[in-house]
């Protein structure tokens, strides 16, 4: 579905400072497409996906998926709305600690979508190592490196095919081959019909998006 935004301001108080980050932005991303937000830190690039996502409310402004206005949902029907159509991927990726990689996948596929066939579970274990994580789905997260968490996040992401997947810097702080490693399986993601939203410094990302939104100070 399209997602748009209509003049989406947020400011916020900080001590007697009043800081705005976004200032009346409008943007449509339209249905099924792969959309990059760029530019430099602090521009509101983690402010603006937490809003389109529904995890922060804008200070004034509109979103809407197709027809449906998300900053009118209460708190309720915004979690709802996410667990049933995004997969969220914010910077500080977190894992359920005492379950396994397969397990953190297996959970999220069974609060989303419902039980587990074998058919699910090879595809969980295909998702893994496209994305690098050979061998490693009974691995407990306190095992890995902070890369492979995130990589373990973005899968457990997307393993639901959500119908948006929304990722604030998936690729930061990864190697080359897994940089390439992520934007590729996003875009498989993006073909098999998720509509994608990504913000990224990495240079790279450019060539897989087919939106490339570039925020600036004067935005």
């Amino acid at each position: 579905m399209e997602i748009r935004l209509e003049g989406i301001t947020k400011k916020y108080q900080r001590n007697n400072r009043k800081i705005s980050v976004l200032d009346d932005l409008s943007l449509t991303i339209p249905n099924g497409k792969f959309a990059l937000f760029s530019g430099d830190s602090g521009v509101g690039k983690s402010t603006l996906l937490n809003i389109i996502s529904g995890v922060s409310r804008p200070t004034s402004g509109k979103v809407y998926y197709g027809k449906e206005e998300i900053t009118a949902y209460n708190e309720k029907q915004l979690s709802d709305f996410r667990r049933e159509n995004l997969g969220i991927v914010t910077q500080n990726c977190e894992l359920i600690p005492y379950l396994t990689l397969y397990e953190n996948l297996e959970l999220s596929y069974e609060l989303n979508k419902g039980p587990v066939d074998e058919d699910k579970k090879k595809d969980m274990i295909k998702q893994l190592n496209e994305l690098g994580l050979y061998n490693l789905e009974n691995e407990y997260p306190k095992n890995l490196s902070s890369g492979e968490i995130k990589r373990a996040a973005i899968a457990r992401s997307i393993i639901s095919k959500p119908e948006v997947v929304i990722m604030d810097e998936p690729t930061a702080n990864l190697d080359r081959k897994n940089v390439t490693r992520v934007l590729e399986v996003l875009r498989r993601c993006n073909e098999s019909g998720s509509t994608v939203i990504i913000s990224s410094h990495e240079g790279q990302a450019i060539d897989f998006a087919d939106v490339n939104i570039n925020l600036s100070d004067d935005e």
